[in-house]
């Protein structure tokens, strides 16, 4: 699998092409960021917070990373600064930091889950360098994507919004839709481990002509959306700062770039399973825990009972796949017809006051 980078400097346009290297990502085979002023962060990965929400009674999570070992896997494959952004929680960042309160290479993240109510369009945001009251606000306000994104500017927190076209659902034309975003963000994840090469590749081809075009500022980043440890920082933004602070403001600017590479589709089913087995795993502990009643640990047996026939006939398989598929569908789709869609969007379009 070939490394890639994606930057908006006037020197890197383009896709550039690297040797593949072993997890650590060696200086040696990336000169050009052996500078040790550049800095490094994913901005996009989970810890056993996030919450699988479709199936919360039966305790099944996104992802059964420990906190520690996310922030310890993201140091030894090179990170100079942590995050966590688990789904609509802070609890795994508090976590670490109530453990480690002097650690200064970490900072709070959160992917945030919100709507566009007139259609129920889902929209994730990537929110960077809050804090717990601003949190709440945040949780208080997501079902509205239009009351959200101005708390957030009123408050001057960095976000960005995440996998552009995965939730997409064709209720709105592609172009109003894309427009209204543009108009919403300063910061779009351009390069995302977990999906599809096609629409990462669409998503930066269409920031970057909206940059060139209409000489809009916008920061593009990349994350690995790890599930699983084996990927955590595989993706990645680069940027410089000596602390998380300096280094969020260079996002903040435009001064960053998404380095890393997808995962295989292989990889990602296999990371599927392993999430069932680790679900299946924590049968003991769940059973054995005071805190749930007998109602939450008869459910959540029963849950684990009925994944185990699912598993074995290729549901998840399928489900992902099927996903996969849409990814691939969506943004091809999109690039047929790439001129047009350029064409439509315009500042003002979303609300109809085209210039």
């Amino acid at each position: 699998m070939n490394k890639c980078c994606y930057t908006a400097s006037a020197t890197a346009r383009s896709w550039q092409q690297k040797p593949s290297d072993n997890d650590r990502m060696s200086s040696a085979s990336e000169p050009f960021l052996s500078d040790p002023a550049l800095k490094r962060a994913d901005l996009h990965c989970h810890s056993r917070f996030s919450i699988f929400k479709y199936f919360k009674r039966a305790n099944t999570r996104d992802c059964y990373n420990a906190p520690e070992d996310v922030y310890r896997i993201a140091k030894e494959r090179g990170m100079s600064f942590v995050t966590l952004t688990d789904h609509d929680s802070i609890d795994g960042a508090l976590y670490l930091l109530n453990k480690w309160p002097d650690m200064k290479d970490f900072f709070i993240g959160e992917e945030v889950e919100t709507y566009f109510p007139e259609t129920s369009q889902r929209i994730h945001i990537g929110v960077w360098g809050l804090n717990e009251a601003q949190h709440r606000e945040i949780q208080r306000l997501r079902p509205d994507i239009r009351e959200l994104i101005p708390y957030m500017k009123s408050e001057r927190l960095l976000f960005g919004i995440n996998h552009l076209f995965q939730n997409y659902r064709m209720k709105n034309v592609p172009a109003r839709y894309i427009a209204e975003l543009l108009d919403m963000f300063k910061v779009f994840e351009v390069l995302n481990g977990a999906m599809a090469s096609y629409h990462n590749k669409m998503v930066q081809q269409l920031v970057q002509h909206v940059k060139e075009t209409h000489g809009q500022h916008i920061s593009m980043v990349g994350g690995s959306d790890a599930h699983t440890l084996k990927h955590v920082a595989k993706v990645h933004t680069v940027a410089k700062g000596e602390t998380p602070q300096e280094f969020l403001d260079n996002v903040r600017e435009g001064n960053c770039f998404a380095w890393g590479s997808e995962m295989r589709f292989r990889e990602l089913i296999a990371d599927i399973y392993l999430l069932t087995l680790a679900y299946q795993s924590e049968m003991g502990a769940d059973l054995r825990n005071r805190e749930y009643t007998r109602m939450d640990k008869t459910i959540q047996l029963a849950g684990r009972l009925a994944s185990i026939p699912a598993t074995i006939s290729g549901i998840p398989a399928a489900i992902t796949s099927l996903n996969y598929l849409k990814q691939i569908v969506v943004t091809k789709g999109l690039s047929f017809r790439f001129s047009k869609l350029v064409e439509e969007i315009r500042p003002g379009f979303a609300t109809g006051e085209q210039q």
